[in-house]
């Protein structure tokens, strides 16, 4: 599995890096982009409603400073994919049509709509790198990684995967950055947990939800991913929580209830799923619980939504039993899955669901919970 995200990480940064030399940006991102040497196509669009000026990025770099109007990047080759996020933090901006493979023609209907954040839930992804640190440091690790976070309890789930390097113990964290200078150094507020795998780092079920300070700081784009290495104590790399707009999110919470047919059982569970946009790879996802004896865990599709069941799309194929000490179990999948085109329009149409299977007898008919003890169903975030 350790091969497996190092690929998958690779492959990312490798995108970026050829992304830099085409469009002459700076930064990188979850998409792939266009080699050198090629017919290239540009990606435009229009951006309204933005307080003030706004950073609009394609695949995570080539970054443009904008006012509301008109905008438009170059450097996409033909076959390669394309991410358009924002960097607003303290505005909601949603990206239509920003994200896909290009074709053979420019990409001209891009629209980008922000406001002011208001109660709506909170998503936010981040890349890590070296040059991100704070003095930066040279490194050839990398990470993805991402947040989501109710505006109304401030509960946080999400995490970050990684590559390319061996944290120090407990070494990886959410910081929060001195207020008005996102780029400072800050402490840490969050410490992740550790995976078995080695490279996949997520907030434990148990964190307290973040306090309004740091609510605040995280809508001012003061917060960010550090992962700190005996080379580098301070952090290696680093990625500030801010970009908008390039991932599909889903936080769920497990219950036998929502099984089909309901059972009985009491266990819980929340599921997280942040898949980029343009490449459909799955940036982060797990299943916390406290299902004993469980078996299986999946994310499934549904031919109708909450009310059927239906097959497998992805495999949580690592179980791990009390992961943090406290009771907690986990599952998630290999770093490389990648859900297909038709698993993102049934994720947008509430098709999806995790399930968590078990041998216990706790569900209806038959009272056997091979199918599932608990489930839950998705709603995509806006």
């Amino acid at each position: 599995m350790m091969n497996i995200r190092k690929i998958l990480i690779g492959s990312i940064v490798s995108a970026v890096l050829v992304g830099i030399v085409v469009s002459c940006g700076g930064g990188g991102g979850y998409g792939d982009s266009g080699g050198g040497g090629t017919v290239t196509y540009t990606v435009g669009g229009t951006l309204a409603g933005a307080a003030g000026t706004v950073v609009i990025q394609l695949n995570g770099g080539s970054n443009l400073s904008m006012p509301n109007g008109p905008f438009t990047f170059s450097g996409i080759a033909s076959g390669s994919t394309y991410n358009v996020t924002v960097a607003a933090p303290n505005q909601r901006c949603t990206v239509t049509g920003g994200a896909g493979t290009m074709g053979a023609a420019n990409i001209a209907n891009v629209t980008i709509a922000c406001g002011v954040q208001a109660n709506e839930i909170v998503v936010r992804s981040a890349l890590l790198t070296g040059a991100q640190q704070n003095p930066p440091v040279v490194s050839s690790a990398s990470g993805v990684g991402g947040i989501i976070v109710d505006p109304t309890t401030r509960a946080i789930s999400g995490g970050i995967t990684f590559s390319g390097l061996t944290p120090t113990a407990g070494g990886h964290h959410i910081h929060q950055a001195p207020i008005g200078n996102p780029a400072g150094n800050g402490p840490v507020i969050i410490g992740f947990a550790l995976a078995s795998d080695g490279v996949t780092a997520i907030v434990p079920p148990n964190t307290p939800p973040l306090t309004q300070a740091q609510y605040d700081a995280l809508l001012a784009g003061e917060l960010y991913f550090n992962v700190h290495t005996v080379a580098n104590p301070d952090g290696e790399i680093r990625g500030q929580i801010n970009m908008q707009g390039g991932v599909h999110a889903n936080v769920a919470n497990l219950t036998a209830g929502q099984e089909v047919p309901a059972g009985t059982s009491t266990a819980t569970g929340t599921g997280t799923l942040l898949v980029d946009k343009a490449t459909r790879r799955i940036l982060i996802s797990y299943i916390t619980h406290n299902v004993a004896n469980a078996t299986m865990a999946h994310i499934h599709t549904s031919p109708s939504g909450a009310g059927s069941i239906g097959g497998v799309i992805v495999g949580f194929d690592t179980l791990q039993t009390n992961f943090d000490g406290l009771g907690n179990n986990l599952a998630y999948p290999p770093a490389a899955s990648q859900m297909t085109a038709q698993n993102i329009s049934d994720f947008l149409v509430s098709y999806l669901y995790f399930n968590v299977h078990s041998t216990n007898n706790l569900c209806a008919p038959a009272m056997n919970c091979a199918a599932g003890e608990i489930r839950g169903n998705m709603t995509p975030i806006p």
